[in-house]
């Protein structure tokens, strides 16, 4: 009885070669479980629970990223395709776009001007109203 007693005592311990076995097993399965199997299994149930359109919603939501992330990936490829020369003439382009901007800007710049030297200065309007004033006052004297 003594024996039994002790074996009995070393399986539910974990001691023993029944124990240490069902131990490593225990390891084992620990060690190679993959969590995300759990969680597509509470996915699973959760998804079920959920009224249609938020499932509806959850899949538009996934397929809009999948069509994201291959437009990152046709943009990836279409840069790494890009050779020396195609980046050349984009270079030339950028060149002659900011050789255009620079010239309508000095054009602006040159138009200002013409049109500041037309229009009389704030001194020049006052002395021509204090002239009318009293060429008037003259009339009227």
């Amino acid at each position: 009885m003594g024996v039994v007693l002790a074996c009995v005592t070393a399986v539910a311990q974990g001691t023993g070669p029944q124990g240490d076995q069902i131990q490593q097993q225990d390891r084992d399965q620990l060690q190679t479980c993959d969590p995300s199997l759990d969680q597509d299994r509470t996915r699973t149930r959760l998804q079920d629970c959920l009224p249609e359109c938020v499932n509806d919603g959850a899949k538009e939501m996934k397929q809009t990223r999948e069509q994201y992330q291959q437009q990152l990936q046709d943009k990836v490829k279409d840069q790494t395709a890009c050779t020396d020369q195609d980046r050349e003439q984009l270079r030339e382009q950028l060149r002659t776009q900011i050789k255009d901007q620079l010239q309508d800007k000095e054009q602006l710049r040159e138009r200002l001007q013409a049109m500041r030297d037309c229009v009389a200065s704030h001194d020049q309007l006052m002395e021509q109203a204090r002239e009318r004033v009293q060429e008037r006052d003259r009339r009227g004297e």
